[in-house]
């Protein structure tokens, strides 16, 4: 394909996505999730030993090994990591809570099946929130959409098949050596690419950059409008 012709394409797709992401007429879906600027009636129930208050919840669920996991966020900061435990974790701590709502208030969907995980987090961009969540390390396969924010992945820390990480608008923060992936696809719409190893490039506007890995599985960044680091502030080989 010629390289004019994939700018466009990738110029298309991430504008596309971002729209979509960041809507507030988008159609109604059970299975995908729209941010406008108000909470939705429905939320999902908490379980046992779940903590919840003005500005923190955090929960844990036992999953079944082999379970696919699709995370939705409308705007936050996101750190993505591996557990080593089959345990799905999910914290999230609200720097601007908004009275007279729990942090709870904003867990829209949480779905578990023993082959399928689906969260929903209906976070607003006025909350600041920051949400560290875990997956099993042997999650087959990972898909997050990030409508607004900075996400932080430790792809090394997860060993799947298929990676699909879409921001709207941000900032994709990568951390991960050549034996995290067989290989990786960085496409950003409007914005920049940082490769951070020694003698790594920096790409600017439209982005479709591939990196070759010595590991298994196949990572895929898109970033409608934003910047995407490889390894921020090390050497080593991506």
């Amino acid at each position: 394909m010629k390289p004019m012709l994939r700018q466009k394409q990738v110029l298309l797709c991430c504008l596309l996505a971002t729209t979509f992401l960041l809507t507030e007429n988008a159609p109604a879906d059970t299975d995908s999730m729209n941010c406008p600027g108000s909470l939705p009636a429905a939320h999902t129930a908490l379980a046992e030993g779940d903590q919840n208050g003005a500005n923190h919840l955090q929960l844990s669920r036992k999953i079944d090994a082999g379970a696919d996991f699709e995370l939705d966020i409308c705007a936050a900061d996101v750190t993505i990591s591996g557990s080593a435990d089959n345990t799905f974790r999910v914290t999230v701590d609200l720097v601007n809570p908004s009275q007279p709502h729990t942090a709870a208030d904003y867990l829209q969907k949480l779905d578990i099946s023993s082959s399928h995980v689906s969260l929903q987090l209906h976070l607003l961009r006025a909350l600041r929130a920051k949400v560290m969540i875990e997956v099993p390390t042997g999650t087959p396969n990972l898909t997050t959409n990030l409508a607004q924010g900075d996400l932080i992945l430790a792809a090394d820390q997860i060993a799947a098949e298929r990676e699909s990480i879409n921001v709207g608008y941000g900032h994709v923060n990568f951390q991960g050596s050549a034996d995290a992936y067989e290989g990786l696809q960085v496409n950003v719409g409007l914005g920049s690419l940082h490769d951070n190893r020694k003698d790594g490039e920096s790409h600017h506007f439209i982005i479709a950059h591939s990196f070759p890995g010595s590991g298994k599985g196949a990572i895929e960044v898109n970033v409608g409008m934003g910047r995407v680091d490889l390894n921020p502030g090390q050497s080593k080989p991506i």
